[in-house]
């Protein structure tokens, strides 16, 4: 096997299509430490942990819903594997023994926390109130995820917590105006992932696993919750300008509303009837993801793309209002 084949393997095995969620959620907080003059090597830095972290929590999640699911087999519960999407098929499969999944995971947690190490020799212990909550949620997703928790704990660290410990090792000091933007983007993230388990309500149900989706009832009150979500999002912007908290510019990222307009059409099609073909719409976004997925797979592909897309409109046009409060500030001051 190549070191092509190898790299691949490894970001099947890890998930790594979810990266895309960790950078955007990193760019913020980066950009923003990075205008008031913060360390942009150790930017960089805590984007490679965040990286590597990222990717030992799929893995290890992927270990422990293997292990749940062979033992119900072993136990008569179940006749086979039932994981969507090709969800641990590596390890189902035999390319990837169970010993070494959970051995790759093992080191990218310890290459993490060595990062993390790295860190408080610098700062102190100080930054161990963001290290030592965010270990508990990546180390317990697994667990809490499986009753319904996992949307709201990846939210809460991959914006409040992930937003704080950027911003801190770049800066060696917190910002209440970084945790504020940080809320809009929580509600993004958690909106994304509830909209994917949404997508897939029928499926949990029929395989009883819980998810925040489930916990709603029915399919029709997720997406009421998804609406609330999003407006949430839009509305802690646009409070926190009124109040003056926050300068008119962040105002920009209203302009990511036609797109989700065109998402909560889209979901409400979707629970009415799932096969429908869903016309593509330039303000969706790229759909270029959908070219590998099978074809009976696409439409759900273009169902999660414009959750994803808008979460990445709504980020780009985030960091374009900081820079230019950025520049505004500094051409008046």
């Amino acid at each position: 096997m190549g070191f092509r084949d190898r790299v691949n393997l490894f970001f099947t095995l890890c998930r790594g299509y979810s990266l895309p969620i960790s950078i955007m959620s990193w760019i913020v907080p980066f950009l923003f430490a990075s205008l008031k003059g913060g360390n942009v090597l150790y930017g960089f830095i805590a984007l490679f942990g965040i990286v590597i972290l990222h990717l030992a929590t799929n893995l290890f999640d992927d270990v422990i819903d293997y292990v749940i699911e062979y033992n119900k087999i072993k136990k008569g519960l179940k006749n086979d594997f039932n994981f969507q999407k090709g969800k641990c098929s590596l390890i189902i499969n035999k390319e990837v023994s169970l010993k070494k999944a959970f051995a790759v995971s093992a080191l990218l947690f310890l290459i993490a926390g060595l990062i993390g190490l790295y860190f408080i020799g610098i700062y102190g212990v100080k930054l161990l109130y963001i290290i030592i909550p965010s270990a508990f949620i990546f180390l317990l997703y697994p667990i809490l995820g499986s009753i319904g928790f996992g949307e709201v704990l990846v939210a809460i660290a991959f914006s409040p917590l992930l937003y704080s410990g950027v911003y801190f090792v770049m800066t060696g000091g917190f910002s209440y105006d970084i945790l504020a933007i940080s809320i809009s983007t929580g509600l993004f993230v958690v909106a994304v992932l509830h909209n994917h388990m949404l997508l897939d309500y029928k499926y949990d149900k029929t395989n009883r696993k819980m998810t925040l989706s489930r916990l709603c009832g029915n399919e029709r009150n997720a997406l009421i919750l998804l609406v609330i979500f999003i407006i949430s999002a839009y509305l802690n912007i646009l409070i926190r300008v009124i109040l003056k908290t926050l300068p008119p510019i962040y105002l920009l990222t209203l302009l990511s509303i036609p797109t989700a307009i065109i998402l909560i059409n889209t979901m409400n099609t979707h629970i009415k009837n799932p096969d429908e073909e869903i016309k593509y719409n330039i303000l969706m976004g790229s759909m270029r993801g959908e070219n590998q997925a099978p074809k009976e797979q696409k439409n759900f592909i273009r169902k999660f793309l414009i959750m994803q897309n808008l979460l990445t409109f709504f980020t780009v046009l985030l960091c374009i209002a900081i820079i230019s409060d950025s520049v505004i500030k500094h051409v008046y001051h």
